[in-house]
């Protein structure tokens, strides 16, 4: 209702064509994963965390004024998060583990309805990709790669401009890394016996602004 009274006040005609956006999203990564120690005992949890990033976009929408449209694109958010861990049992300076995970893709199309040549609901599908680094003595695990599920409104603003908003989430593969180190008494690094296997998924909400060339 509140997209449809919006559409009301809006003189934009057919918005169609390449276009670039901006934006930011609110986000939850859930982390749900399993280690596995040198004895062979296996734990299992998982952890979440809340942020805000910025994105960027580009992409290119069919004509609004049929029933259906179809938009389809790139989207980048740059910047990265860390986080670090080490054991207690042992030197933190050989154990001491981080993590990084930076540069977010995203390729989507997004099957439209157009409610009018100002309004339209969409629902996307789309490949999403992160770059993993690692410092410590551990394996290098693979880079993200994940699915995209989301549910969007696209509503004009004047003649060139208009505003998404989106809620989805996106699912990433399994992610596993193990110690390097030979097992041996004493041990000063991480036993190649030891590994952690994790699940991340992340929950968003976003909102953009567009311009139409």
């Amino acid at each position: 209702l509140a997209l449809l009274a919006l559409t009301s006040a809006s003189s934009a005609g057919a918005l169609s064509g390449v276009y670039l956006e901006v934006g930011s999203s609110a986000v939850g990564v859930e982390l749900d994963g399993n280690h596995n120690d040198t004895s062979g005992d296996v734990s299992t949890g998982s952890l979440g965390k809340t942020a805000v990033t910025g994105s960027y976009g580009l992409g290119f929408m069919t004509d609004r004024s049929r029933k259906m449209g179809l938009d389809f694109g790139y989207i980048s958010t740059p910047g990265e998060a860390k986080f670090a861990t080490s054991s207690d049992h042992v030197t933190a300076q050989t154990t001491k583990v981080t993590f990084e995970v930076s540069d977010s893709t995203e390729y989507f199309v997004a099957p439209m309805i157009n409610i009018s040549e100002d309004a339209s609901l969409y629902v996307k599908f789309g490949t999403a990709k992160a770059d993993v680094k690692v410092t410590g003595d551990v394996t290098k695990p693979n880079d993200l790669e994940g699915n995209t599920v989301a549910l969007g409104t696209v509503m004009s603003w004047g003649s060139n401009l208009f505003i998404r908003t989106e809620a989805g989430m996106t699912d990433y593969d399994t992610i596993t890394t193990k110690g390097k180190s030979a097992p041996v008494e004493n041990q000063t690094g991480i036993a190649n016996t030891t590994s952690v296997t994790a699940s991340p998924t992340i929950h968003y909400g976003r909102i953009a602004i567009g311009y139409k060339f």
